[in-house]
């Protein structure tokens, strides 16, 4: 093989694997792009319905912003003067306790932003309920210490929803035998035996206490079937999360629990999902508490993190505590009549821990293990000084969107979405013929990458955005009129074709970078400084510069590669 043949086998072999990156990206881009695509496809009552029976969803998709599609905006602020001492933290704690709130409320993708020192935006997209949202988010969080029940009376109460559910009724006798022979300290043999179809599908729930017939129940025929376990503890999948959640909430389900001595009780879920690590599905862990706290969060004098600096959990991060003098009175008692038993931390509903009460903690201070990361410990930390230190939040703005205002934004968006671009692409096609119709389909390559980029990184897309899709695009045709246009020079001084694109591209390179830097720096600080609708413009114009780049210069460079290998090209239409 001649040296000049190498070259062009060289050549030929790079031009392969530039076309297959191409393709295995362009397919990476519209798998991303399918559920976006498959959901919008829908009405939005159907869409409405996707979200209720896949709440994940909103991560697979491009969501919409609240000028998009309608909801409601709150401007918060902190009431730091009703606070004693005003740490530099406390706007951190209101954060949190209001990130804790709106992630129940069910919104696709709230926004919550800092302002200044002592104010909070929060925008709730596609939200209906104003009134339920103004409701919550006003109410004052509340940390509670609550005792975890014995797995004798989990079981049972489990036996008790099964047999509601399946249309029988639970002899509390037979109930109560099969919960003493349980050993009370054993919660993983409670998971267990919780999970074991044999016990827990009604197949052997005893005599019924009345000859009247049970009432049938529509709906799930049984909790248990939606029960795993995951170490010592019960654990339900991310998804039947809120169908276990509407079976605690029948009114038949209570009064049976009331009936069988439990009503006391209550099941809460863990803050933060598992995952398991075999199937590597998610699951929230399942507590049966105490309704009545213990302690409550008035009594927390402080929360920090730390490291442990001693005990089988030497350098572990943990999360360190103290209560003033009537709370570790309290703590004391609680502890010394509660060892070997699971305390859990509750926020607003929700447990972020359970750890086993190893002995009488009679200081007032104590520390709570749990395999944290230092982010996770620090965040707990956090929550725990919330409840230790409410500060009382103002609502000083309200600002509600309709969804016909929404429908009529997208409505105005896609007509100058559509009318821009139609324009640009009959002009492009127009004056520079066949090669603008390279240019186009490299545009066309930018849109769906730009998008799908949107969607890999979970973006809100508002109108602001969409301004910056269109500007986008615009300068990308702006980047390959710079290259066209230094290849007709190329021409007209005789180069030969090959010549000509390979010069047109190297002499357009330095402007192109030039004109595309300056956007990106002035992107960057749009979302630096910005907020808001302002920040989702800034962030579209960086990820639309940077993909411009990729489809202007490398994708219209190898259809010009491709086009002139294995030919004499003599002319080209441009």
């Amino acid at each position: 093989m001649t040296s000049n043949e190498r070259h062009n086998w060289g050549m030929k072999n790079n031009l392969l694997w530039k076309l297959l990156a191409v393709l295995a990206l362009t397919a990476l881009a519209c798998w991303y792009l399918w559920p976006s695509a498959n959901f919008y496809a829908k009405s939005p009552e159907k869409r409405a319905e996707l979200i209720k029976q896949h709440p994940d969803i909103n991560k697979q998709i491009i969501n919409l912003g609240l000028d998009l599609q309608g909801g409601m905006r709150l401007v918060l602020e902190v009431q730091k003067s009703a606070v004693e001492h005003n740490d530099k933290d406390l706007l951190d704690r209101a954060y949190t306790v209001m990130e804790n709130r709106i992630n129940g409320l069910g919104v696709a993708e709230p926004v919550i932003q800092k302002q200044n020192d002592n104010r909070l935006i929060i925008e709730l997209p596609g939200l209906s309920d104003s009134k339920k949202a103004k409701e919550v988010i006003g109410s004052t969080a509340q940390l509670e210490f609550k005792i975890l029940r014995e797995p004798a009376e989990l079981l049972k109460a489990v036996q008790t929803i099964d047999a509601t559910l399946s249309g029988k009724k639970l002899d509390s006798s037979d109930s109560t035998k099969r919960a003493d022979s349980l050993s009370a300290d054993s919660a993983t043999k409670a998971a267990a035996q919780v999970a074991a179809a044999s016990i827990l599908t009604g197949a052997d729930t005893g005599k019924s206490q009345s000859a009247a017939p049970a009432t049938p129940t529509t709906g799930p025929k049984s909790i248990s079937q939606f029960l795993s376990e995951m170490g010592n503890q019960l654990a339900v999948k991310k998804n039947d999360r809120s169908v276990v959640t509407d079976i605690f909430a029948r009114a038949d389900v209570k009064a049976a629990l009331e009936h069988v001595g439990l009503g006391a009780n209550q099941f809460l879920w863990s803050h933060s999902v598992e995952v398991n690590p075999q199937t590597k599905e998610e699951y929230y862990l399942l507590y049966y508490v105490k309704a009545k706290p213990e302690l409550r969060g008035d009594v927390l004098k402080d929360a920090r993190p730390g490291i442990a600096q001693g005990g089988m959990s030497a350098g572990e991060q943990i999360v360190e505590f103290e209560m003033n003098n009537d709370g570790a009175r309290k703590f004391a008692r609680v502890t010394g009549a509660n060892v070997e038993k699971f305390l859990a931390i509750v926020l607003d509903s929700t447990v972020y821990s359970a750890p086993r009460i190893q002995t009488k903690i009679s200081e007032g201070r104590g520390q709570i293990t749990g395999n944290f990361s230092a982010d996770e410990a620090k965040s707990l930390a956090v929550v725990l000084r919330a409840g230790a230190l409410p500060a009382p939040v103002k609502i000083i703005g309200e600002e509600s969107v309709g969804p016909s205002l929404g429908q009529d934004s997208i409505k105005k968006a896609e007509l100058a979405f559509i009318t821009g671009l139609g324009l640009v692409f009959l002009f492009i096609a127009f004056y520079y013929r066949g090669s603008g119709l390279i240019a186009l389909f490299a545009l066309t390559l930018n849109f769906v990458y730009l998008l799908a980029i949107m969607t890999a990184i979970n973006a809100t897309l508002t109108l602001p955005g969409v301004a910056g899709v269109v500007l986008t695009l615009g300068m990308a045709i702006d980047s390959n009129v710079i290259i066209f246009e230094r290849m007709r020079e190329e021409l007209e001084w005789g180069k030969t074709v090959r010549s000509a694109v390979s010069e047109g591209y190297k002499r357009a390179f330095v402007t192109i970078i030039d004109a595309n830097a300056a956007h990106l720096m002035t992107s960057a600080i749009l979302v630096w400084l910005g907020t808001g609708p302002i920040r989702g413009f800034g962030m579209t114009m960086i990820i639309g510069c940077t993909v411009s780049l990729f489809t202007s210069i490398f994708v219209t460079r190898l259809v010009f590669d491709i086009y002139t290998d294995k030919r004499n090209v003599k002319t080209i239409s441009i």
